[in-house]
């Protein structure tokens, strides 16, 4: 039997169940598990209580995996989870997992320590205020009048030199690459992952699924799942391309090699700025605060036309 995931016990037998907890339980936990939260040990009896009671107040939640680290029958892992209470409250917590397999490879004890992270609040509106419609030179204002009148175009607009390229910029990327459609949303929504930005993941993935994302894979880059078995040679090579672009300054050989194998030159260099884009567009939206207003399909962006807007 391979050895179980953390992140797949915490879905199944507390965060999104599917089935009974005892079968649940059973599928994760050997016979004699042992469970140490924050100087608490919890043998098996209580462990089940807790399990219990944390179904009984949660509506469902996420689980993001940071890094996970498998020798042999030891186990370390570091994810990040949030939930949603039956009230509709929501609370994030980044946890550190250690812990040792049973021979048929579930768990045979685990000890955990984490942190709660704070929502960013965005319920007031972003952190700067809409800019003056007097600072605005004309050409910029018959150029935005195109467009809808959403907060994160109001925050580009701060900068009035730079807000119409930078916004005709993704019609580019829309209609002048190599790359392909379903490529292409796989890194924006990767990118939006490595990024913590809700806004640019609302509205890609209805995009996503257009050009034909699955779910399951739209899943597994929420979760950084990136080499998950059922993904494909060349969607793993590009989310792992992406998110190694969009966390550090270089890729080692072995990935630029592997690219070089499902990517074309062109393509490699169009993934690049890509998530250099949506890294820029979601550090804004994310650093500034801006909610998320509404979802946006492909057309708000392929009908700006670069001539006269």
């Amino acid at each position: 039997m391979a050895n179980v995931r953390i992140s797949d016990a915490l879905l199944a037998v507390a965060l999104n169940p599917t089935e009974d907890l005892e079968t649940a339980l059973d599928r994760y936990y050997a016979p004699g598990y042992v469970h140490r939260a924050e100087g608490r040990e919890l043998d098996w009896a209580a462990f089940r209580q807790v399990v219990v009671a944390v179904r009984g107040q949660i509506r469902g939640g996420t689980v993001t995996v940071l890094d996970e680290v498998v020798d042999g029958d030891q186990y370390a892992e570091r994810h990040r989870y949030r939930i949603t209470m039956n009230d509709g409250t929501t609370a994030q917590k980044e946890v550190v997992v250690f812990g040792r397999f049973a021979p048929d490879g579930r768990f045979a004890e685990l000890a955990e320590t984490g942190v709660d992270i704070g929502e960013n609040s965005t319920s007031e509106g972003p952190r700067l205020p809409d800019p003056d419609p007097a600072t605005i030179p004309q050409e910029v204002s018959t150029f935005l009048n195109a467009l809808p009148p959403d907060p994160q175009v109001k925050m580009l607009t701060h900068s009035t030199g730079t807000v119409k390229p930078f916004i005709q910029f993704a019609r580019t990327l829309f209609t002048g690459l190599e790359l392909p459609e379903r490529t292409r949303e796989l890194v924006i929504l990767t990118t939006a992952e490595y990024t913590d930005c809700d806004f640019v993941t609302s509205q890609h993935v209805p995009m996503a699924q257009a050009a034909g994302v699955s779910d399951e894979t739209i899943r597994l880059i929420g979760e950084r799942r990136l080499t998950d078995p059922s993904l494909t040679a060349h969607d793993s090579l590009v989310l792992r391309f992406t998110a190694e672009i969009t966390q550090r300054p270089t890729v080692s050989d072995e990935l630029f090699n592997e690219a070089r194998e499902h990517l074309s030159d062109r393509e490699i260099v169009e993934v690049i700025q890509v998530a250099g884009y949506y890294w820029t567009f979601g550090r804004v939206s994310t650093v500034l605060q801006v909610p998320v207003t509404q979802v946006y399909g492909e057309e708000t962006v392929i009908k700006l036309d670069p001539e006269t807007a």
